[in-house]
């Protein structure tokens, strides 16, 4: 159940405001082992001993823990704002920050300003109804993002949502992030003007009716003419669709990216899950295929199962298991080497 509190929300010179906040989150705890490939290519790295060593870990605690601060505020006129203040890794190392936005709508459609890792498109969107999120494992690692997106009322079952984005270079670099208002201007001269710092600007066709669900894609880069790694794009097409049959739910998507220096990125995924009525078993299966580059081209494939049980409407256990050819985007890539993820999961929701 969620849990309202009235908490201060604006103080003015005539006193005080008072504003209602909703408190939502989750708490996923279990066990989890991992088998991973520690080596790409003839390069050894660290802690590997030789060419395609393996790192072994497993053990107990927390996978996902997060709190979320809701505000929201008719402002009349049709007009509302929705404010969401998140925090995520919960645990006893700290709290980080998580996926925060102000949201104002109205009969002129939405605009949103957000700082969000969000989900993986195609795993963790609508094609992703399978289960086990595939990004850091087929796919790439996610990154936090300031942006701003428009979208347009509804046209029948058809939205237009245009947003710009300006994005962490990494999933990990917060100290030296160019996240964060001021922040992440282009140019030469500037600390975060390389050209593996690149801004983007999407234009998406979004489509919602009865069982189906889908949206189609362009992207464009920033940062294209100058480029200094072989990962930097110019420009992606992807779209992600999905079907509710009753007795199971499919989903297709793709993402697909020309790189700047040479050749191309194709993303494909395909899942299904079926329920049992409490039961529900899903699955993922997935493919990247490097072409065109003067190295590094190749094909890496991985697929996830997941088997979860609903205790109640918010609190289930579920088993899971994902296993893919590790590799990256560099010039020396082991497309070969496999890596696995296995866990048991109980977890609830407020």
């Amino acid at each position: 159940m969620k849990k309202n509190i009235v908490a201060l929300a604006v103080l003015a010179a005539s006193g005080a405001a008072f504003a209602q906040v909703t408190i939502t989150g989750s708490y996923i705890a279990g066990y989890e082992a991992d088998t991973n490939k520690m080596v790409y290519g003839p390069t050894v790295v660290a802690n590997a001993t030789s060419k395609n060593a393996v790192q072994d870990s497993s053990g107990f605690g927390v996978d996902t823990s997060v709190i979320n601060f809701t505000a929201k505020e008719d402002l009349g006129g049709g007009l509302s704002v929705t404010a969401v203040m998140g925090f995520d890794g919960l645990n006893r190392g700290g709290v980080g920050g998580g996926d925060s936005y102000v949201n104002l709508a109205g009969g002129f459609g939405a605009l949103k300003l957000s700082t969000a890792r969000g989900a993986d498109y195609l795993s963790g969107g609508v094609s992703g109804v399978g289960g086990v999120g595939m990004d850091n494992k087929l796919f790439t690692a996610l990154a936090a993002s300031d942006a701003i997106a428009y979208t347009s009322p509804a046209f029948g079952a058809f939205k237009l949502t245009v947003a710009h984005e300006e994005p962490a270079i990494t999933q990990v670099d917060r100290s030296t992030s160019q996240v964060g208002i001021g922040a992440g201007a282009a140019g030469s001269n500037d600390a975060y003007g390389a050209s593996d710092y690149q801004r983007r600007n999407t234009y998406t066709v979004g489509y919602s009716e009865g069982a189906l669900a889908g949206n189609l894609a362009y992207r464009t880069y920033d940062q294209t003419g100058t480029p200094t790694k072989a990962s930097d794009y110019n420009y992606m097409v992807r779209g992600a669709a999905a079907y509710d049959f009753g007795v199971a739910k499919v989903g297709f998507g793709f993402d697909q990216r020309k790189y700047v220096v040479d050749g191309g990125r194709l993303d494909t995924l395909v899942a299904v899950n079926v329920p049992f009525g409490a039961f529900s078993l899903g699955a993922n299966y997935g493919s990247r295929v490097v072409s065109g580059k003067t190295a590094g081209n190749g094909t890496q494939v991985g697929y996830s199962l997941v088997a979860a049980y609903a205790l109640s409407k918010r609190t289930s256990v579920s088993a899971n298991f994902a296993s893919w050819d590790g590799a990256n985007e560099s010039t020396t890539v082991n497309w070969g080497a496999r890596s696995t993820y296995s866990s048991l999961l109980l977890a609830h929701s407020f």
